[in-house]
């Protein structure tokens, strides 16, 4: 179920953009652009994963009859389980943390205006009503309404159209195209990763 939010939209100039204020005021009300998809397994999730496992129960259960029949050197198998077993989750716990470095070196950001200066933030803090400023191989990074220049836009991930749209201002730039060509100032952001409508 989608939560609907009543809050005060700003209609900044695009000149200015947002006001710390306003931003404050954003952030508080956590109506920040944030991505809430966990990008890798948690250590704890990945240790579960591994051990726990229809194979490693049957290993146990023959284990443990071997125990009980006092047939302790056939019970070696149980060594090369617990050996296999420490090593998926030593290298999956590797990888987890190769990409989650990865993933922080690799964030995008974006161009927005802030009480009429320019600055370059993580996508992951642009707010609601931010002024961003895109321009040729930007990726738009959630649905807003062009409000300043003209740009061609490719929206091939989302349409399927490989032709590039011309867009100017008043129209509306989708989350996950790029600009082709041109420069543009954009507002309003729409829609929300986290699928909150306002």
């Amino acid at each position: 179920m989608e939560e609907k939010i009543e809050n005060i939209r700003y209609n900044p100039d695009c000149k200015t953009g947002l006001t710390k204020e306003q931003i404050d005021e954003r952030i508080k009300n956590n109506l920040v652009n944030r991505d809430m998809t966990a990008k890798t397994k948690s250590i704890k999730a990945i240790i579960c994963s591994n051990f726990f496992t229809v194979f490693n129960l049957i290993n146990v259960l023959l284990a443990l009859a071997i125990f009980s029949v006092k047939s302790y050197k056939n019970m070696l198998f149980l060594w090369l389980v617990i050996i296999n077993t420490a090593i998926s989750t030593i290298q999956e716990i590797h990888s987890k943390r190769t990409i989650d470095k990865l993933s922080v070196i690799s964030e995008s950001k974006v161009l927005v205006r802030r009480d009429g200066k320019e600055q370059n933030i993580g996508i992951n803090e642009v707010v609601l009503d931010d002024i961003v400023l895109f321009q040729a191989g930007n990726q738009i990074v959630n649905d807003c309404i062009v409000c300043e220049g003209e740009v061609e836009v490719n929206e091939a991930y989302i349409t399927g159209e490989s032709d590039a749209r011309f867009k100017k201002k008043g129209d509306m730039l989708l989350s996950g195209s790029y600009i082709v060509s041109g420069r543009c100032t954009r507002k309003g952001r729409t829609y929300w990763r986290r699928k909150l409508y306002l």
